[in-house]
């Protein structure tokens, strides 16, 4: 008979032990009388006790009235078990914990009976749960939540979630804003009846056949560019939507719609394609008819007009030539960036892009306006050729400082001035310098310039020389299928033709002279042969303004080749 209260005994505690939480066992006196194995875990530190201590110094914000006996006045106990409540546990050591304590009376006496007096046997049974991991997992889950809002808020796109039934359930300022609503307006309503339930036309659209309803179906990501959504006021709004599925674990429990709102881009191309417009057809056609009726009449083929009308027409007729090769250069750039032109990439020299590129800034900033100075060994890349060329040619008239009018900052247009090309091979990539006596930086040529740059995968920076005024483009492209640095065959010696009389001079003028840095020019070059290339050195283009028949050079103006030979 002994041994079954014990084995009874025995197998309670074994219970009571294999329970997930603390459990506390607290006496009239207020004082735990017993605790099962995760009660002195959680609670107990070494070299101290946990039975014997009060259960206000280990539970502070334990009410007292819930501790039997004497402590307790009359009339103040709660039957039965208490709510849990969350408060601070303290261990034996005084360090400090979240828990959930539930508590219970444990007193023996019949529960069908009336209340009888304390009989002084009366235990509160407590159930501590340790909610350390637990107020982690909240705080971490308040933080990405706080988080999240603050995203959703700062977000420019409209962002709407909807359960599986496609009711709102989550809208951000953005969409409330883009749609015409309040945020509370939305909330728990159907969200196609509201925004979605026609086409562009007017026309039905069924919520069956809608982006939304497919990913609620079968959880496929939607984009759809130009979708009409509408607003409270019953206009419609251009967006580019995207719906993706919400789901928890493998379980699809909504989804969620984002939209950019279109109408600004819509009128920002809008107004694109009627500049493009403009420059191509209205601008471009007049200026390049009255380009060729200037040059004709320059011609002068019945030698009628005086030399003073002659050189005047000359000079409209080139100004009009600047501005025509500035529009076709932006339209040009403008197709290129709208993706509308791609590339011509093939393997070239870049001797032969650079020359082009100076021919093409002559042609932007007027013959005889600087002097050039270049270096551009025969380096093989795979480049788009013309638009290079253009590129060259815009950096060139940059940092010249002449402006469409041909005129320089200082004012005038026959400034003395040096704009140095040199080109080299750097590992796998070609670099071009471009340096000139001004900044740069014009909004007209350096956008053009950067874009033909990054379509062909190379860099733009602008670099500072020192101890040297103006300013300098440095940029770099790749060579691609290009094999670097070449060596041309020597050209066959051409019978030397007999001498003319004196084409470097014209009546009244001045001999040209030659623009090229000292440090660039080619060892090969000797004097009385300006502007020759021999074996991938260094090449001078002096340009020079053409003139008409008997005009004089002006003051200050380098005298081109090209010059000399229309004199």
């Amino acid at each position: 008979m002994s041994s079954r209260p014990s084995r009874g005994a025995a197998r309670l505690a074994a219970i009571l032990d294999a329970l997930p939480d603390a459990l506390l066992l607290v006496n009239a006196n207020g004082t735990v009388v017993n605790a099962n194995s995760i009660a002195l875990e959680v609670m107990e530190s070494p070299g101290t006790g946990l039975v014997g201590r009060g259960v206000l110094d280990l539970l502070p914000e334990f009410d007292s009235k819930q501790i039997p006996g004497s402590m307790r006045r009359p009339g103040d106990r709660e039957e039965g078990r208490s709510k849990p409540k969350r408060m601070t546990a303290r261990r034996t050591d005084g360090s400090e914990f979240p828990v959930e304590v539930t508590s219970a009376h444990l007193d023996g006496r019949d529960a069908y009976r009336e209340p009888q007096p304390y009989t002084g046997d009366e235990l509160l049974m407590l159930v501590v749960r340790d909610l350390s991991e637990t107020v982690d997992t909240e705080a971490e889950l308040a933080r990405s939540q706080r988080q999240t809002e603050m995203i959703l808020r700062a977000a420019a796109e409209g962002v709407v979630g909807t359960d599986t039934e496609g009711r709102v359930v989550l809208v951000n300022p953005a969409a409330a804003q883009i749609l015409g609503y309040r945020a509370t307006d939305l909330g728990n309503r159907e969200l196609h009846g509201l925004i979605q339930h026609s086409r562009a036309d007017g026309s039905p659209f069924p919520f069956d056949e809608s982006p939304l309803a497919d990913t609620l179906r079968s959880g496929r990501k939607h984009r759809v560019r130009g979708q009409v959504l509408w607003n409270k006021a019953g206009q419609a709004v251009s967006v580019d939507l995207t719906t993706s599925p919400v789901r928890d674990g493998e379980l699809l429990v909504g989804a969620v719609m984002t939209f950019t709102d279109r109408r600004q881009y819509d009128a920002l191309a809008a107004r694109h394609a009627q500049l493009l417009a403009v420059l191509g057809d209205s601008l471009r056609g007049p200026l390049e008819e009255l380009r060729g009726e200037l040059a004709t009449l320059a011609a002068d083929d019945g030698g009628q007009l005086w030399p003073e009308a002659n050189q005047l027409l000359h000079h409209l007729a080139a100004g009009y030539s600047r501005m025509t090769t500035l529009v076709d250069n932006v339209l040009e750039y403008q197709r290129l960036d709208a993706g509308s032109e791609k590339l011509k990439k093939k393997n070239a020299l870049i001797n032969t892009v650079v020359a082009a590129g100076v021919d093409g800034a002559v042609e932007l900033i007027g013959p005889g306006r600087v002097q050039f100075a270049v270096h551009a060994p025969t380096i093989e890349a795979e480049v788009d050729e013309g638009r290079i060329a253009a590129a060259l040619a815009h950096l060139i008239a940059d940092v010249a400082g002449v402006d469409a009018t041909g005129k320089t900052a200082q004012g005038s247009g026959y400034g003395d001035s040096t704009v140095v090309v040199a080109a080299a091979q750097r590992g796998d990539v070609v670099r071009i310098e471009v340096r000139g006596p001004y900044e740069g930086g014009d909004p007209v040529h350096e956008p053009i310039v950067r874009g033909i740059v990054t379509a062909h995968g190379g860099v733009l920076q602008t670099v500072e020389v020192p101890g040297a005024p103006g300013g300098a483009y440095v940029l770099e492209l790749p060579l691609g299928s290009g094999a670097g640095t070449v060596t041309l065959p020597e050209p066959e010696e051409q019978p030397k033709p007999e001498p003319e009389a004196a084409p470097a001079t014209v009546s009244g003028g001045r001999r040209g002279r030659r623009g090229v840095d000292a440090f660039l020019e080619d060892e090969t070059a000797g004097p009385g042969n300006p502007g020759t290339r021999e074996g991938g050195g260094a090449l001078a283009l002096p340009s020079g303004r053409r003139r008409a028949e008997g005009e004089a050079p002006a003051q200050g103006v380098v005298a081109g080749p090209a010059e000399l030979a229309q004199s």
